[in-house]
């Protein structure tokens, strides 16, 4: 018999809704809908777009967190937040961002990033 392998995905409220609707409307758990369908958040998406090309347009050794890229940042979803955060970690963190790198954390425990020379990458 196979291990099972536990994974925790943040969910938006919207993706949420979507899979709770998708779950009722195929009589599944709600894990086992969010196993089997796309349920992607396309404001996801566009923000994490965003993030990824304002984080990189940033100025070299200057630290900067996540939520200081977003003018908006205190009207987003907890789950859009947390979703955005992890995953541009994730991203920096596996070097899948040039010229990003994680720069340990702020006084409040926020992860800071810092851009350097493309040049330096190579």
């Amino acid at each position: 018999m196979a291990k099972a392998v536990i994974i925790s995905v943040p969910l938006t409220e919207t993706e949420h809704a979507r899979a709770k609707k998708l779950a009722e409307e195929h009589g599944l758990p709600l894990a086992q809908c969010v196993k089997q369908f796309c349920i992607g958040d396309e404001a996801f998406e566009a923000r994490f777009e965003m993030l990824k090309a304002r984080a990189a347009a940033r100025p070299a050794g200057r630290p900067f967190t996540v939520m200081e890229l977003f003018g908006d940042w205190n009207t987003l979803d907890r789950g859009l937040k947390l979703s955005l955060g992890r995953t541009f970690y994730h991203l920096v963190r596996g070097g899948k961002l040039p010229g990003v790198r994680p720069a340990g954390k702020n006084s409040s425990n926020v992860q800071l990033y810092e851009t350097y020379p493309k040049e330096a990458v190579e």
